[in-house]
Order: C-alpha cells, then structure tokens, then sequence
C-alpha cells in the first residue's frame, strides 16, 4: 500500500520541489511505493527556474507544477513534510514533519545540500532503516 507524502512550502515552486525529487530518488532506491505531492499556501504560476536547472543538471526531472493546498491534500497524506512553511497556513491538525533550510536565495547550495539529507533520511527512517 503507497504512503502519501506531501511537501509543502509558501510557493510550491523551489524547496518542496526539491525535497519531493530528492525523496522520490531516495524512496525508490529503498523500495519505498510512495505517491507525492507538492503545494503550498502561495503558489507561484511555475516551478523556479534555478531550480529546475539544478535538478536537471543533478540528471532528476521534477514531476510537478506549483498548486493551493487544500484540505484535500492534507487529508490525503500519510506524512506531511514543512520546507519552511509556517504549520499555521497547513490545513491540517496531524503532525507536520518542519525542517529547517537557509533561503534558497540566501543559500542555493546549502539549502540543496540540506534539503537533499533530509529526503535521504526520511525515506530510510520510513523504510525502516
């Protein structure tokens, strides 16, 4: 049975972009069946393009389009992870997974870089490891 995992931050453009195609790299080496989603409260109309670029350069493709979070998608998640999203703005009372990363404008490698061992270590902590 798949897990749902939504990653949610302000725009759905950058850092859940990234946290989705690094976790979906990460589950699918540890033989995790999950389904993804990305949102965030205040949607850009397109995925950033700095960001989009490094992850194609990094050989990735990023499977989705910024969208509004919605009840639906909280409603639907097994774990619901916050890249630097205020929980307030997440509609949901289940537990949000917060993880702290730098600005990708104050830092683009070191958010990448962050945001990368997190998926890593959420889809071992998710498989068991």
């Amino acid at each position: 049975m798949s897990q749902h995992i939504l990653f949610v931050c302000p725009h759905a453009a950058g850092k859940s972009l990234l946290a989705a195609t690094y976790f979906r790299a990460a589950a699918a080496r540890v033989g995790l069946d999950v389904v993804i989603t990305v949102a965030g409260p205040e949607p850009d109309p397109q995925n950033m393009a700095n960001v989009q670029q490094a992850i194609e350069r990094q050989g990735y493709t990023i499977g989705w389009k910024p969208q509004l979070i919605d009840q639906s998608h909280t409603d639907a998640a097994d774990v619901i992870v916050s890249v630097g999203c205020d929980p307030q703005v997440i509609p949901t009372s289940k537990p949000i997974v917060a993880w702290s990363t730098p600005m990708l404008s104050d830092d683009f490698n070191a958010a990448m870089n962050i945001i990368y061992a997190h998926a890593e270590a959420l889809a071992g902590e998710l498989a068991g490891r």
